[in-house]
């Protein structure tokens, strides 16, 4: 996604483990977009979680990234922009003013589009399989683990 869209590079980060993975990795690849091509990440995106806790947590994380390469110009990664999805509405949006987070802007599909009083069909695609042998989608929640196997 880097690589095609370079100028537009938000990461989702947490797919397996937001803070001692996603984010590291979203940090790695934008400081390789930087040395080699100039080009400044936008952010990442959470999506699943403690919105708020995670977002902090990754804002510091980019602010010690920024002191400890500054003298490469990777300061500008400190304003990565964080962006929280998953499910939000108007009782989620609220949840968040109360508390502090360092969430930057929401992205809101299904409750954007559909009335939750007739909800929508919530659906994840998981690879189960690559070329004949089974693939696990790991998580830290169990239930969003997948079972590798073809599916008939």
């Amino acid at each position: 996604y880097a690589q095609a869209f370079p100028t537009n590079f938000l990461a989702l980060v947490d797919t397996y483990e937001t803070i001692l993975s996603g984010v590291p990795n979203y940090l790695s690849v934008a400081l390789g977009l930087w040395r080699f091509a100039q080009i400044q990440a936008v952010g990442i995106r959470l999506d699943s979680g403690d919105l708020a806790y995670l977002s902090m947590r990754a804002r510091e994380v980019f602010s010690t990234a920024a002191d400890a390469f500054a003298n490469e110009g990777f300061q500008f990664i400190a304003g990565s922009r964080i962006v929280a999805s998953n499910d939000i509405n108007e009782a989620v949006l609220l949840s968040l003013h109360d508390q502090p987070h360092s969430i930057d802007s929401f992205g809101i599909g299904t409750n954007l589009v559909t009335c939750q009083a007739q909800p929508a069909l919530g659906m994840v695609y998981k690879l189960v399989e690559l070329n004949g042998q089974p693939r696990m989608k790991l998580s830290q929640d169990f239930e969003k683990q997948g079972v590798p196997s073809r599916k008939a």
